[in-house]
């Protein structure tokens, strides 16, 4: 307090009205920016747009989810209502404010199926859950065996069954249909509804086909016999050549790399892919046939593209021939896996349900200016080597084929039943059963000299049974669980002219087929290069 020279006090000057008015406006400051804090932290509670300069507008939805299968409330998924993100409130309880005209007919929640939003939409009402995820089993329904390696789809989610036939399926949608396809069996469709638990059993297939040549296909009388045999049941299912073994393809390939390096210079059957389309609505099976490594497009005319991947020749310098004049590729060289993994892919979109590789192995039968110690490769070819580029070369296109939902089979010679080795051209067995549906040994009778077991049966072409049945027998016990199908190629073609020239007619097709179906294989494949199959379907239409 001031006062005068006498000590008294003296007189204060009067308060002006800010100083009166301070405090209480500093109270309602205060006041305001936590009235302002709580509204924008109940917005982002409710989902609602945080904005300021949005009003809290819209319906308020809150819910209650729990586990379908557990019954514990789901506390840890992130949700929406529809278009909304929804707060977890704790205890399984979910909220959200929904403005107009946001879509709040679904709930989502983060490993779980979606479901429509109840039409009572308060803090009472309970929404029970379906985890999105299908555990099963397949099995054959003949043995009940496990099937492994069968493939189980649902939209764009894949897997495959294990050796024990298990299978866990992550991603579905509400109420799924599983597709079921396993090599060697009728696919099946099973619809899942609300369940995370099924279990199914497959019917094997036989399949019963005939081969048309890259030429033969074209020509209306050839092809029209097989047609013929199909139309009567006796045969159900077709290989057509679709990369022949020059390396031209029977229709225009989308494949920039074919079209470069001149395969699509000469198609010979450019309706192909109606024709698959017909066949498919009589229910025929249709396998494209495609020739890999015995390229003589690629081998000649790669390096248009850029891509020098020809096995050379390492005398002359120049591209490595066979005993036909023509040129072989690297079976070493990437891109040439790559090439053959998208023609693969390119034939199962244009409606074949599977893919065949044929001469997907390194190169044998030298021609008279050739020897097979004189072709070079990127790298050098060991017993190690040569098998896992043939496995590399077969996984890429099996990648291809798996994710647009065909099979893949590989064709190789009938003596790699026996042989534990490559035999020195990269086809071991039990490696290949890692990376294909199906393996084709082609036991034609006229390719052995015996059996590796007593009696050796040395005249083969006069034992078609036994060649058959003791071959196929000793594949399947090298492959068993592996999930891979054995399907033959058997020798409709009479024996060669140089060798025994035994004629083959219906006793001997027949003799071939009783070893498959004793063996209770998925099928076989009649091979005749003339492509005329002048005994007709041989012995009748087998099981279905």
């Amino acid at each position: 307090m001031q006062t005068d020279s006498w000590g008294a006090p003296l007189p204060q000057p009067p308060r002006s009205r800010w100083r009166r008015w301070r405090a209480p406006l500093i109270v309602l400051g205060v006041t305001i920016v936590v009235l302002v804090f709580l509204e924008h932290n109940y917005r982002l509670m409710q989902g609602s747009q945080t904005s300021p300069a949005a009003p809290p507008s819209g319906r308020v939805v809150e819910v209650l989810l729990k586990d379908a299968t557990t019954d514990a409330p789901i506390d840890t998924a992130a949700v929406r209502f529809g278009d909304v993100p929804a707060v977890g409130l704790g205890g399984g309880r979910y909220a959200a404010r929904a403005p107009e005209p946001a879509r709040i007919d679904e709930v989502r929640a983060d490993g779980y199926r979606p479901a429509s939003m109840p039409a009572r939409r308060d803090a009472g009402q309970v929404l029970r859950l379906v985890p999105s995820i299908v555990q099963g089993g397949v099995s054959d329904a003949a043995t009940g065996s496990p099937i492994a390696r069968a493939t189980i789809r649902s939209g764009s989610v894949s897997t495959q069954s294990e050796p024990t036939g298990g299978f866990s399926l992550e991603g579905v949608s509400a109420s799924p249909k599983l597709d079921i396809s396993a090599p060697g069996y009728a696919g099946a469709t099973v619809s899942v509804g609300d369940s995370t638990q099924v279990d199914v059993q497959l019917h094997q297939r036989e399949l019963r086909a005939a081969y048309l040549t890259f030429y033969g296909v074209a020509d209306r009388d050839l092809r029209g016999g097989v047609v013929d045999m199909l139309t009567s049941g006796a045969l159900n299912a077709l290989v057509l050549d679709v990369k022949g073994d020059r390396g031209y393809l029977i229709y225009k390939s989308d494949v920039p790399l074919a079209n470069t390096i001149g395969a699509n210079d000469t198609p010979t059957f450019p309706e192909a892919e109606q024709f698959v389309a017909d066949l498919k609505l009589r229910g025929v099976y249709t396998i494209a046939r495609i020739v890999v490594m015995k390229d003589d497009v690629l081998a000649r005319n790669g390096p248009r593209a850029g891509l020098d991947v020809a096995a050379k020749d390492t005398v002359t310098g120049g591209v490595w021939t066979d005993s036909e004049g023509l040129g072989w590729v690297d079976p070493f060289r990437e891109e040439v896996w790559t090439y053959n993994a998208s023609l693969a892919a390119e034939a199962i979109a244009k409606g074949f349900d599977e893919v065949q590789f044929d001469y997907v192995r390194f190169p044998t039968d030298p021609g008279v200016d050739t020897r097979l110690d004189r072709v070079r490769f990127s790298q050098p070819a060991t017993d190690e080597s040569r098998p896992k580029a043939i496995a590399g070369a077969l996984s890429r296109a099996y990648e291809a084929v798996k994710a647009i939902g065909g099979f893949l089979a590989v064709d190789v010679f009938g003596y790699v039943c026996w042989q534990e080795d490559d035999m020195g051209i990269g086809q071991h067995l039990e490696t290949l059963a890692a990376v294909v549906d199906y393996i084709n040994p082609m036991v034609y009778p006229s390719t052995f000299i015996g059996l590796p077991i007593e009696p050796s049966y040395r005249n083969s072409p006069a034992f078609p049974y036994e060649t058959v049945f003791y071959s196929l027998q000793r594949a399947r016990e090298r492959v068993a669980g592996t999930g891979v199908a054995i399907r033959p190629w058997l020798q409709y073609f009479d024996d060669y002219p140089w060798a025994s020239g035994q004629r083959y007619g219906p006793t001997e097709l027949a003799a071939q087929r009783r070893a498959v179906e004793e063996l209770r294989l998925p099928g076989f494949m009649w091979w005749d290069p003339t492509n005329l199959y002048t005994h007709g379907p041989a012995a009748g239409a087998g099981r279905t």
